[in-house]
Parts: structure tokens; sequence; C-alpha cells
């Protein structure tokens, strides 16, 4: 049952988006009212790649200036092909990947959040791997009730 769960099933769609010139301590406030561990960031409408709670943990472990260090300092950059200028690749999973797979890529990653794409690599949302495991284990219950 594992194997036929999708990644699609866990993505959220709606996430806090971060201008990739707004500062650290944007980010660290803007992660605290919406209660997340990652921030989608753009550049215009383009979304170009995460902050985590990892990196900004990072910039205050390295006393980063929390008004004056922009997101751009410490993100991570993706490639969506897009018309656009090519970005700095980062790992992403396709909508279709399964789940166990994508748990994998995470895993071997080192990572908790990845972005993920739909056809034409596209951004579609953002996974994260307690969503991925809740995911798993709701597939596993509806294997044993029936």
């Amino acid at each position: 049952m594992a194997d036929s769960l999708k990644v699609r099933q866990a993505i959220k769609r709606k996430f806090p988006v971060i201008d990739i010139d707004d500062s650290l301590q944007s980010a660290i406030r803007l992660m605290a009212e919406a209660n997340v561990s990652v921030l989608a960031v753009k550049v215009g409408e383009e979304m170009i790649g995460v902050v985590t709670v990892a990196d900004i943990m990072h910039g205050l472990a390295n006393d980063y200036d929390l008004d004056n260090t922009r997101i751009s300092t410490f993100m991570t950059k993706c490639d969506f092909h897009t018309a656009s200028s090519t970005k700095h690749s980062c790992i992403q999973l396709d909508e279709d990947q399964d789940v166990i797979s994508a748990i994998k890529v995470m895993y071997e990653a080192g990572v908790n959040h990845l972005l993920v794409t739909g056809e034409r690599n596209e951004p579609r949302g953002i996974v994260s791997s307690l969503e991925l495991i809740k995911l798993v284990a709701s597939g596993k219950r509806e294997e044993l009730a029936s």
C-alpha cells in the first residue's frame, strides 16, 4: 500500500513565502507567526528556493546580523528550468513520485523539506518528511482496516 501513495498526497500547496531580499529577522518572524519550519523564497512571482529552520539556526549560531543579513545569504536555491536564467540546483521531488522513494531521497540528502514539481517542472508546493511519514502511517492504517 505505501508504494502506491504519491508525494502529491502530502504536498502543502499553501505555504508562507518570503522575498529573497528580506532579512533574517523577517524570516524568523514569519516562521514563528505561521508556525512552520520552512519558507518558500521568491523573486517577484518566481519561486527560486527554500529557507528552513536549520538555515535560520545556522545564521543565529554564526552571529549573522538579524536586520542586515538577507535571505539570499543562506537559502537553498533551486533550478526549475524556467524561461529565466539558470539557478543553482537543489533536490526536488516530482509530485507523482512514490512516497517511499521520496523518503529515501530526503534521508540520503539529509533534509526534511523539499520542493515538489509537476509536469514541465513547474513548482507545485513543499513537502516535509513529517507529512510523508503521516501519509505512510495513514496508508498502513487503511491497509490494516481492509
